[in-house]
């Protein structure tokens, strides 16, 4: 899935921890480690030279071991490359948001950190073009094309440059498998790795070590884990100590809490907890309450979306995540691997809800739902969510196989006439994705009951704007970062981005049929101030002090569009030729210029709401803790401790 309704946050939560310190911007690949006889050439016409340590390889250069030679290669991103002898390696590309590496002979292991969205990081090869996300994993290839992948984690996507005789031309070989070119006539498919296989690429390739050196972790981790299990077999009277810990945890629920300032100044207070509603479910809210809201709006001036609801008393903002699945759980936390390993066990359905519920008879809210669907085996957010008649989601075929939002103002409609439902339990029905497409062709839906059936046939537009929507296909999303402009450890920790939706997926150029989905995500200090990579990074903190100090915060608005065509808008931006390494500064403005500075839905007060007469605050302004995981931990240590004796 390209977004969700985290999408925002969980963008930022990655950068935050793995990859943001490599996110700055392009530079040169750097050799890092050497031995034997290594060379390098720093042009793609130029000569070979004798390498160094430290010497800067530029885009267009290449670096090849001879017989003997190893080396090693830091990329700007933080990728580590690990050549044997007799090898070749060409930079083929280096820009900020695409690296693309070409293997003409030898073999190489690469271990690639998480990506930043919108980044490529490529291997290729004579016979095939390997591309990764977070990866490690090896590859050798001999000039003729003959080729071995092994990866050890994550996943590589491979796709051959002539497609073969026999057999699919594409793979997405995940963890724990390799694919090697079959013999002639025979289709090439990925297969489990064996152990030797495994072993082999993960003992340690640095140059210059011995036999024992190289697996000497690999045989670490053999003695760690014979340790672990004699630890646990000789720990089986503490198993009813351990089970009443967990019992407590079940009976009290999982909760945490925090009282913090704002990016925006705000005093917030941030309450968790993780719950199961139902025995085959599991739910996860965020509640945020802040005796008044301020926004100035300067993020505006900077990239970031405009708000317009002046003062709120009283606000309240929460995010919920609900999971099903095909059958319940043990009622024991502690029995859950077990029950999931010998059992077919697949989530059903899953959502996630943002709202603005400072009034909760007129809720401002945005969501996300998702099936299971058998064919695919995975959780699928798309229209298929609302309009298969069996509930079922759409082929991945489907040029309708896009992201679906539903997003809008519930009020209560509990007057005659309506359906009886007010704002909250229809925000609980959307949240457990019991809703459908009323057929009218404008995006506007209606309930459903448990089996699926309407309730009462009224569209939930009867009292309230609430639609769906897919991204709208062929048009890139606008992003800024704070390391666009600072980069080093002195990058501050922000991101504004917004993607656009065909409401209904009417894909036409009447007036209003779009918006914008917009989110402006930071992380920050206790005291509301926007940190940067250093203050992770460079803290010299232990990891439960600096996640005690920090927090997410996400802003989401939705917003009309200027336009309302994104055929002339894509024009504008010139997606059809965008350049590799993502949108250039004008691209990026063409797509900011279409996110108007007017809300897309109207959010006042409900008729007859006798709170504070101040703004309710025309957005979703969520601050996420990670105290819950924290606390989880910290409840365990006396358990875990008491297990020694």
């Amino acid at each position: 899935m390209k977004d969700n309704i985290l999408k925002g946050c969980a963008a930022l939560l990655v950068a935050v921890f793995s990859a943001l310190p490599a996110a700055a911007l392009a530079g040169d690949a750097q050799i890092i480690a050497l031995g034997g006889s290594v060379q390098a050439r720093l042009t793609s016409e130029g000569d070979w030279v004798t390498a160094a340590k430290g010497l800067q390889i530029p885009e267009g250069g290449a670096i090849r071991t001879n017989a003997g030679g190893e080396a090693v290669v830091l990329m700007p991103n933080k990728t580590k490359i690990w050549l044997k002898e007799s090898t070749r390696l060409e930079i083929e590309q280096r820009q900020t948001f695409a690296t693309r590496l070409a293997l003409l002979f030898g073999k190489i292991k690469a271990r690639v950190p998480h990506l930043m969205r919108q980044e490529r990081f490529e291997v290729r090869t004579p016979s095939a073009v390997c591309a990764v996300r977070g990866t490690e994993f090896t590859i050798g290839t001999s000039e003729d094309g003959k080729m071995d992948l092994k990866v050890l984690f994550g996943e590589v996507n491979l796709r051959f440059n002539v497609p073969p005789a026999v057999g699919a031309d594409r793979f997405d070989v995940p963890q724990g498998e390799e694919l090697s070119s079959a013999p002639e006539g025979k289709p090439d498919k990925p297969v489990l790795l064996t152990a030797r296989a495994e072993r082999e690429a993960m003992e340690n390739w640095d140059p210059g070590l011995t036999s024992s050196e190289r697996t000497a972790d690999l045989v670490r981790k053999e003695n760690d884990r014979a340790q672990i299990r004699e630890f646990a077999s000789a720990t089986q009277n503490t198993e009813a100590q351990v089970r009443s810990f967990l019992n407590v945890v079940k009976e009290s629920d999982l909760a945490a809490g925090r009282t913090l300032t704002d990016v925006h100044g705000n005093l917030v207070r941030v309450d968790q907890r993780l719950l199961r509603p139902a025995p085959d479910q599991i739910q996860f809210f965020n509640l945020v309450k802040r005796q008044v809201y301020n926004n100035d709006g300067s993020s505006a001036q900077n990239g970031g979306f405009a708000y317009n609801g002046g003062q709120a008393i009283n606000r309240l903002d929460y995010m919920q995540m609900t999971m099903a699945f095909n059958q319940a759980l043990p009622q024991r936390m502690e029995d859950w691997p077990g029950f999931f390993n010998k059992n077919s066990v697949k989530p059903s359905w899953a959502s996630f809800v943002t709202a603005n519920r400072t009034d909760a008879s007129q809720i401002f809210f945005a969501a996300e739902g998702y099936k299971y669907d058998p064919a695919r085996d995975e959780l699928v957010n798309n229209p298929g969510i609302l309009t298969s008649p069996d509930g079922s989601p759409l082929p991945a075929t489907s040029p309708d196989d896009r992201e679906t939002l539903i997003t809008g103002v519930l009020n209560d409609d509990t007057g005659t006439g309506g359906t009886g439902i007010s704002a909250m339990q229809g925000l609980n029905m959307i949240s457990k994705l019991q809703v459908a497409d009323s057929g009218a062709g404008n995006g506007t839906l209606i309930y459903k009951d448990a089996g699926s059936h309407p309730v009462d046939g009224t569209g939930v537009g009867t009292a309230s704007e609430v639609v769906w929507a897919v991204q709208t296909a062929g048009l890139p999303g606008y992003e800024r970062k704070g390391s666009d402009a600072v980069g080093g450890g002195a990058a501050p920790l922000w991101q504004y981005q917004a993607d656009m939706y065909d409401i209904g997926n009417q894909q036409s150029t009447k007036p209003g049929e779009y918006l914008w989905f917009a989110k402006e995500n930071y992380g920050i200090g206790n005291n509301g101030a926007i940190k940067t990579i250093g203050d992770l990074t460079d803290s010299g903190q232990d990891p439960f002090t600096v996640l005690k100090n920090s927090a997410l915060e996400s802003v989401m608005y939705i917003k009309k569009s200027v336009s309302d065509n994104p055929f002339t808008l894509a024009a504008a931006v010139n997606s059809a030729q965008m350049p590799v390494a993502g949108l250039t500064p004008a691209q990026e403005a063409a797509l900011k210029s279409d996110i108007s500075g007017l809300d897309y839905f109207s959010y006042t007060h409900s008729p007859g709401y006798t709170g504070p007469v101040s703004g309710m605050g025309t957005n979703m302004d969520v601050v996420f803790i990670p105290d819950l995981a924290v606390a989880a931990v910290q409840r365990m240590l006396p358990a875990i401790t008491n297990l020694k004796n």
